[in-house]
Formats: C-alpha cells, sequence, structure tokens
C-alpha cells in the first residue's frame, strides 16, 4: 500500500513541477487529481479499518450514534486538513488558515454529542 501511495506521490510532484514552468495554472488542478488518485488508492483500506472499528462497537455496546459521530469528526479533520494543503499549494496561506480554523469549529460543534454521552456514563457511574 505504501509503495502504491509514494509511487503516485512521486509521479504527481513530478507533473505538478512540470505544469509549473510550462501551465503554472494547472499546477494546482494535478495536486488536486493526485490527492484524489491516492484517496481512491486506499479506499479499501479504509472500509477495512471501519468494519473493524463497527466490529468493536457492537461487542462493546457503545451508542452507534456514537460512532458515526466519531467518523464524521475524523472525516472532517482529514477533509480540512487536505483542503488547507491544496489552498497553501495554491498560494493562499490566509484561506488556507481560515479553513483550518472553520473546520475545527465544526469538529466542536459536532463534539458536543460525545461530550453528552460521556457526561451521561461518568453520571451513571456516580449513581452505583
Amino acid at each position: 500500500m505504501i509503495f502504491k501511495l509514494v509511487g503516485i506521490a512521486i509521479i504527481g510532484v513530478i507533473v505538478v513541477a512540470l505544469l509549473k514552468t510550462a501551465k503554472p495554472e494547472f499546477a494546482v488542478f494535478a495536486t488536486i487529481a493526485t490527492g484524489i488518485v491516492m484517496v481512491i488508492t486506499m479506499l479499501g483500506a479504509l472500509e477495512d479499518v471501519i468494519l473493524a472499528f463497527d466490529g468493536i462497537v457492537k461487542k462493546s455496546g457503545i451508542d452507534d450514534g456514537l460512532f458515526t459521530a466519531v467518523l464524521k469528526i475524523i472525516g472532517i479533520g482529514y477533509l480540512t486538513e487536505y483542503s488547507a494543503s491544496v489552498a497553501t499549494d495554491a498560494g493562499c496561506a490566509s484561506i488556507a488558515q481560515k479553513l483550518q480554523f472553520g473546520g475545527k469549529i465544526v469538529i466542536f460543534l459536532m463534539s458536543i454529542s460525545i461530550v453528552t454521552a460521556l457526561l451521561d456514563v461518568v453520571t451513571a457511574l456516580v449513581k452505583l
């Protein structure tokens, strides 16, 4: 898996470097395309991990909604980081920083359900 990713990354870097000298306006598109190919390459492995976590959640008795919330938070984090990297590569560092800040706010808002569930567990333990 890692060798595929490294190969795709090296090819992407070469294409981006060539485009920056010939057609700089297309270099950003090559960066995005390289990232998409890398994500598609990793989807199979991600599916295995998600299924493994799903099995753990079912064995533990944790609410499926919490598991879904955690997966969404992880996805938002990765998507925000990737998008901010693309913005930085395109020369828009200020937009990248604002995007990262916005992603952190969305993650904070989505974590409320997890904090609430944790509070319920602590309250139940204290009553024992």
